[in-house]
């Protein structure tokens, strides 16, 4: 067989042998080729695998989430900054170029506070904080190290000048502090996108000021922010008590503000029955026979979710809105003998930012129970309540709403914000409060009585109907007594 195959290859004309020889050497070269486009894709993943943030099988401390598409979706204003970008995920944008110049007038004003620190220092510090910050970030940062250290650098010295102009210092930056501007900015550093990590302007602070970096406790710098700045920041619709913490617990400038705005959780836990399933395990297995007194968790659900009335159904049944006068913070919402009290809360721009930006960053936090989900929680409570602009109209009636828009715009927006957050409805912050709502509101009796005095007694004319009809009832009574007593 091999002298056969000879044979015919000695008879074969040599175009065709060429031409066998040409595809042989051209497949060959194809697989050379396209090898070597697999060995270079296989480096390429493998060099992504090794750029991959963090250790195996150990969470990174990611605190500045870049938000879902959706989240954009319902609101971009909510979530894009308008006037200044801080962080990476906005930086660039021509819309914001403005005050990204800028940044370097106020790097040099920052640089003149102290003249024994040259910029160099602060570059360096920088430096060896770039691992750790880009860790902080939910999505890799694609920008160089010497871009990256140079943005938190402009962007940490922006937010420690912005906080350290006093007003003789607003008339030698005319651009910074245009009302336009400020507003924006005051915004702007709300954002959970639009975020560094605090412990970057910590260190700059700590290099520029000389304090002592170990501080515990309220440190210079917080009680610099805290002396001023963020009373104009929260005065029109929140109760902010300045933590005591040190810097090395807070996240960021929205992390620090949420810490702010919270209620005092221990006072909360005192005068709630139930807080946690895990408080009312440890009291079962104390007293045993606490089980006979106390009450079971079960949650009044509808379809899976505790549900109480709209304020117009809860009106029509008998509960009665007013502003609470003396509030411990704007979370101290109480209800007491079909009387709901709820602090008075300033409906704008601002409020409406920093809320929504708040309950996001909790969404954002597997750490943060349900329960500890306060803004969450408030977002929850005040999407039950309003439904349409009725709704609203009450509050703004009994003193809970204040506003400078319409209330349909209100009602749309703890209606439609809400949809895109998650809330535990069997355990969240207001659970006792929904329970005792709900239970009040079934009642015959309060509805009954709710609707005699809508009836009857909600005007005087009707009341004196009522009052006429009775006397005319018991004289006719009186009447026919007589007349059977003769």
């Amino acid at each position: 067989m091999e002298e056969q195959h000879v044979a015919i290859d000695m008879l074969a004309p040599t175009g065709i042998m060429d031409e066998r020889k040409i595809k042989t050497s051209s497949a060959e070269i194809t697989r050379v080729e396209e090898n070597d486009v697999v060995t270079d894709e296989l480096q390429n993943f493998v060099k992504k695998l090794g750029e991959v943030p963090g250790e195996p099988f150990k969470a990174r401390p990611v605190t500045i989430f870049r938000l879902p598409t959706w989240f954009h979706d319902y609101d971009k204003e909510l979530c894009e900054p308008k006037i200044v970008s801080i962080g990476p995920y906005h930086r660039g944008k021509e819309s914001l170029q403005a005050i990204e110049e800028h940044k370097w007038s106020t790097l040099r004003d920052f640089l003149t506070r102290n003249k024994n620190v040259s910029f160099e220092i602060y570059f360096r510090e920088m430096k060896l904080l770039e691992a750790q910050a880009r860790e902080c970030y939910s999505e890799a940062v694609s920008l160089g190290s010497n871009d990256f250290v140079m943005m938190l650098l402009l962007d940490g010295c922006f937010i420690l000048e912005w906080f350290s102009k006093d007003q003789r210092d607003k008339y030698s930056d005319a651009i910074l502090f245009a009302a336009w501007v400020w507003v924006g900015i005051t915004s702007d550093l709300l954002l959970l996108e639009n975020q560094i990590p605090f412990f970057v302007i910590h260190r700059l602070f700590v290099i520029q000021s000389g304090c002592s970096q170990n501080c515990e406790g309220l440190c210079p710098l917080l009680e610099r922010i805290y002396d001023y700045e963020l009373q104009p920041l929260f005065l029109d619709w929140v109760f902010f008590r300045p933590p005591k913490l040190s810097c090395s617990e807070i996240h960021h400038w929205l992390h620090l503000c949420r810490i702010g705005v919270l209620p005092d959780i221990q006072l909360e836990r005192e005068q709630r029955d139930l807080v946690t399933g895990k408080s009312y395990l440890r009291a079962l297995k104390k007293f045993p026979w606490s089980k006979i007194f106390l009450k079971s968790r079960e949650p009044f659900a509808i379809g899976g979710q505790i549900s109480i009335p709209c304020v117009t159904e809860l009106h029509e049944a008998g509960v009665e809105f007013r502003r609470k006068r003396e509030p411990r913070d704007m979370f101290d919402i109480s209800f007491h003998n079909g009387i709901l009290e709820m602090p008075c809360v300033m409906f704008e721009d601002d409020m409406k930012c920093s809320l929504w930006n708040m309950a996001a960053f909790e969404q954002s936090q597997p750490a943060i129970t349900y329960r500890e989900k306060t803004l969450s929680s408030y977002l929850g409570l005040m999407n039950s309540l309003i439904k349409t602009e009725k709704d609203v109209a009450i509050l703004v009636r009994s003193g809970i709403i204040d506003h400078l828009q319409n209330d349909e715009q209100v009602a749309n927006f703890f209606n439609q914000s809400f949809q895109i957050f998650v809330l535990d409805y069997s355990d969240h912050y207001f659970y006792g409060l929904y329970k005792d709502v709900k239970r009040y509101s079934e009642s015959t009796r309060h509805k009954y009585r709710a609707r005699l005095m809508h009836d009857y007694f909600s005007n005087p004319w009707s009341v004196i109907s009522v009052v006429g009809a009775i006397i005319l009832l018991v004289l006719s009574f009186l009447q026919t007594y007589y007349s059977a007593t003769k």
